[in-house]
């Protein structure tokens, strides 16, 4: 076998004596075969997608709001994630999207129990700040005696 390229986790190769394609993966076992190159691609693209196991996760957002979802693909040749999130997520709009790893990968983790005890936490302490912003406003609009226009006797 002629090596040509590493695709999808996989070695792409030509076999000379039998004139065509083929998908080894890292084992050394033949998973699929084509006539022409782009084919046999496709079928490493398509294996790819059948061997990945969608993942649980949660985002926190930096407003401490804890988004599910799950990682439902995965291309390890560019390096991009496919994440669908939860209706209510205004994040993408759909819910889904297109990551790349290593960007905003950090808001992303496994939706692992001890993660989601955790995400509990961060939603009441957000809740918390929420909570004492209000009052900071109640408070801030308690005061008397405002530095405006009406002040130096000017209209507004």
């Amino acid at each position: 076998m002629i090596k040509i390229k590493e695709i999808y986790g996989y070695q792409l190769g030509y076999d000379e004596s039998r004139r065509f394609f083929i998908i080894v993966d890292t084992d050394g076992t033949e998973l699929a075969y084509g006539n022409t190159q782009d084919k046999t691609e496709e079928k490493a693209k398509a294996l790819s997608k059948r061997d990945f196991v969608r993942i649980p996760i949660i985002r926190v957002n930096a407003d401490g709001r804890v988004v599910k979802g799950e990682i439902t693909s995965l291309d390890k040749l560019s390096r991009e994630f496919w994440v669908s999130m939860e209706k209510e997520d205004n994040f993408y709009g759909s819910g889904r999207g297109k990551e790349m790893l290593g960007s905003n990968f950090m808001h992303y983790h496994e939706a692992t129990e001890r993660n989601l005890d955790l995400a509990k936490e961060i939603e009441a302490k957000a809740k918390d700040i929420a909570d004492i912003k209000a009052e900071i406003e109640q408070l801030r609009t308690a005061m008397e005696k405002p530095i405006n226009l009406e002040y130096f006797g000017m209209e507004a």
